[in-house]
């Protein structure tokens, strides 16, 4: 499907790429990352998601323009990093009305729902299929969107910590910076700065933190209470979760978040779970 959706790009004078519902930073490091290349080409390119970009990635370049969803229609749309068409959420009116559509990623549970896909689910991240998309077509990745991309590697692979990195992986993300991608400046920004509220709420949430089934599993939970005396956003909750899994015999974990009208519930577990 390489040639397939490299000839779809090429031929498309304007092209929305959507990204899933809280958008992570692969999802939009490969969409902004695409979009300047495009644009580098003459297309017509904007960037689609129906939630806000986190503010702790705005130290990239191109991801203060991604758009909500409108009703301009496109000579092709491509779904990035989305395993399934409900993940686009609101965004998925775009998606439908162009016309033509694709979709790349890498989930282990994507059944394609557009004519052209790459999906590749031994790649640790949609952003090296889109760096081996770029080597494949012979399209140069400029600084900014080797940034991007790098970024989009190293958060879905917990910097490069999780059992789905590869020699591949390695390899793609060696390229990035022989294209000027920065490491130290990535690492600073996502790894090493963080919000007071950040910080309160992680102690908060861990002070709270339950263990299940003989230690094995671990429950948090977020009470809209917290929220307010913490006066803390809900970007202040990512990544609490991880820090059940460092607990020694902790196979799985569950972060449950109160919200207006409903619960959301992430999930993080180890092998084989």
């Amino acid at each position: 499907m390489i040639a397939e959706l490299k000839g779809a790009l090429e031929a498309a004078a304007s092209i929305a790429l959507v990204c899933h519902v809280s958008p992570d930073m692969d999802t939009l490091g490969s969409a902004a990352a695409l979009r300047m290349i495009l644009q580098s080409m003459g297309k017509r390119v904007n960037i689609y998601d129906q939630d806000a970009v986190s503010e702790r990635f705005l130290f990239l370049e191109g991801l203060k323009d991604v758009r909500l969803p409108d009703d301009e229609v496109y000579d092709l749309c491509v779904s990035i990093d989305v395993s399934d068409r409900e993940r686009m959420g609101s965004a998925a009116a775009v998606f439908d009305r162009a016309r033509s559509r694709a979709m790349i990623d890498h989930h282990m549970t994507t059944q394609p729902f557009a004519p052209i896909h790459v999906v590749r689910p031994q790649a640790a991240a949609t952003a090296q299929i889109v760096t081996e998309l770029c080597a494949q077509c012979g399209w140069s990745i400029p600084r900014a969107a080797a940034m991007c991309l790098l970024a989009g590697v190293s958060t879905d692979t917990g910097n490069f910590s999780f059992a789905s990195v590869t020699g591949e992986t390695f390899r793609a993300a060696g390229a990035l910076v022989d294209c000027g991608a920065k490491t130290s400046v990535i690492t600073e920004n996502l790894y090493h700065t963080s919000t007071e509220g950040h910080i309160r709420m992680l102690g908060r949430v861990l002070n709270g933190l339950r263990l299940k089934a003989d230690g094995r599993v671990a429950l948090m939970r977020v009470t809209r209470e917290d929220m307010q005396e913490l006066r803390a956003t809900q970007e202040d909750t990512d990544g609490i979760i991880n820090f059940a899994l460092e607990i020694k015999g902790v196979r799985a974990a569950a972060l449950l978040s109160q919200r207006e009208g409903f619960v959301k519930c992430s999930l993080r577990a180890r092998e084989p779970l």
